[in-house]
């Protein structure tokens, strides 16, 4: 009762400030929850006549330090200057974490694909098309001092947050399983490293999949983009084509990953062989977060209907360790293994 108390103080608020700020008639205004992403922040559509607003509530978790607001607010305008297109952001109390923003519907690329009656092909070498716009602008200006959550992708990150994320609240948490520390360790240092970069020269959005994708108007937008950070481009690339949401036929994937290059070839400066090396790492990399991640969800957090996407990614992961990574990492191999008819 006092969380639900303290949402609705705030968001009273929160229209109290855009009022006096000029942006909304309280007396005229319409207000709608929305359901959330897997995070803890609140959404509210606003409706004020013929004009409508997103508010979001986003409590603020580092008082003196930077914060997820902090990012959100430097990285969404560092996107809207470089003309990409995301949510503009109208009005911003970042220590109360208080948004208001352009409202881009409730119609995600998840939603478009899943409806039918279109060209998935089409559609996605539209957003394979935006991502290469991301990767071309973004690294110009963007700063160490936007990322709140770190600022680089490199071995220690992807160890502790991915790998050891999966072997936690996916393996042992949600399967049961034991997995010591020491189990996978060899493995994990392996891929930790050749997923992760010690240089600065790209910037990645981190979870670049269909629910964080809107269609309006014709138009694709990008949103939570508050975790970017310094990393490899073909991590973004991965995120999409691994995507359970949406579950991409293999090969379409292949398509897009040859179609992806094609528009990065000229500024990524690296080889296709360095790309395509990098790309087999990360995705591997981010097919064990998402089950660490739908595990986490599922079980911690309580939320069962994250389960439902668990045996997409456990059926990826296993083509890309029988495939692309056949013989790399053994000891990963024996414990998925071990658990094949799980989700068979």
């Amino acid at each position: 009762m006092n969380s639900i108390n303290s949402i609705e103080s705030s968001l009273r608020l929160l229209l109290k400030n855009c009022t006096e700020a000029g942006l909304l008639n309280t007396e005229k205004v319409e207000v709608t929850a929305l359901k959330g992403d897997a995070s803890d922040r609140k959404f509210f559509r606003i409706r004020q006549n013929s004009a409508h607003f997103i508010g979001l509530i986003s409590p603020r978790k580092n008082r003196t330090e930077l914060d997820e607001n902090d990012s959100y607010f430097l990285i969404g305008r560092h996107l809207w200057r470089h003309n990409l297109p995301v949510p503009r952001i109208l009005w911003a109390d970042l220590q109360l974490g208080h948004f208001l923003l352009d409202d881009l519907g409730d119609y995600h690329l998840q939603r478009h694909v899943k409806r039918g009656r279109i060209d998935v092909v089409h559609i996605y070498r539209r957003v394979v098309r935006l991502l290469v716009k991301l990767h071309r602008s973004v690294a110009t200006d963007f700063q160490m001092d936007f990322c709140f959550d770190t600022d680089l992708y490199n071995p220690s990150f992807v160890y502790q947050r991915e790998l050891e994320y999966f072997r936690n609240s996916f393996l042992n948490d949600c399967l049961g399983m034991g997995i010591g520390e020491e189990d996978l360790r060899s493995d994990f240092e392996n891929i930790a490293e050749e997923a992760g970069t010690h240089h600065r020269s790209h910037v990645m959005h981190r979870d670049f999949q269909s629910r964080n994708i809107m269609v309006r108007q014709g138009r694709l937008w990008i949103l939570d983009f508050q975790g970017m950070r310094y990393g490899p481009p073909a991590y973004d690339l991965a995120s999409l084509l691994l995507d359970p949401y949406v579950s991409i036929p293999a090969g379409l994937q292949n398509r897009l990953v040859d179609y992806y290059w094609t528009g990065v070839r000229k500024f990524l400066g690296r080889t296709h062989q360095q790309f395509y090396t990098s790309y087999r790492a990360v995705r591997l990399s981010r097919n064990l977060q998402i089950l660490g991640a739908y595990g986490f969800l599922g079980v911690a957090k309580g939320k069962r209907e994250f389960l439902q996407y668990i045996p997409r990614a456990w059926q990826e992961l296993h083509g890309w360790l029988r495939g692309p990574c056949k013989g790399r990492y053994p000891k990963l191999e024996k414990v998925t293994a071990g658990v094949k008819k799980t989700f068979a």
